[in-house]
């Protein structure tokens, strides 16, 4: 699938450089099948080397994850139906700005863990987030 994303960003560089388009900070070229047209990201019950599985789609602020449940993706359904509070494995962001994920419910405090996606990245948690991400915040 990570070999997909690759070839479609280097379809997508071909294509400008030929036309002679250069822009910076393409964001189709960082987002998979299920996330794209923000602004949004999509947080995948898998990370990339598991093929993400199921998906749930943010678009505002939310500081407690509980409640929220990944559905079917155009990866799977492996995960369709869980907590999206301490089951996910992989962010991408279709957004223009940072988006980040937080350890603890209801505060904005990395004083023990957090991570950081990039403006249109993508990422697996690092293994202090992954599967326990409790809030995520724009900007």
């Amino acid at each position: 699938m990570r070999i997909r994303k690759i070839l479609a960003a280097a379809a997508l560089a071909g294509t400008v450089l030929t036309t002679g388009l250069a822009t910076t900070g393409t964001a189709s070229a960082s987002s998979l099948a299920d996330c794209q047209g923000g602004p949004h990201v999509c947080l995948y019950f898998n990370s990339s080397s598991n093929g993400y599985g199921a998906v749930f789609h943010q678009t505002s602020n939310i500081s407690n994850y509980a409640g929220y449940q990944f559905g079917e993706s155009a990866y799977g359904t492996n995960g369709a139906g869980v907590s999206v509070k301490n089951h996910a494995a992989s962010v991408d962001s279709w957004y223009a700005g940072a988006f980040t994920v937080y350890y603890s419910s209801g505060d904005r405090n990395c004083s023990y863990a957090c991570q950081t996606i990039p403006d249109y990245g993508f990422r697996d948690l690092n293994a202090q987030m992954k599967n326990n991400n409790a809030a995520g915040f724009f900007g």
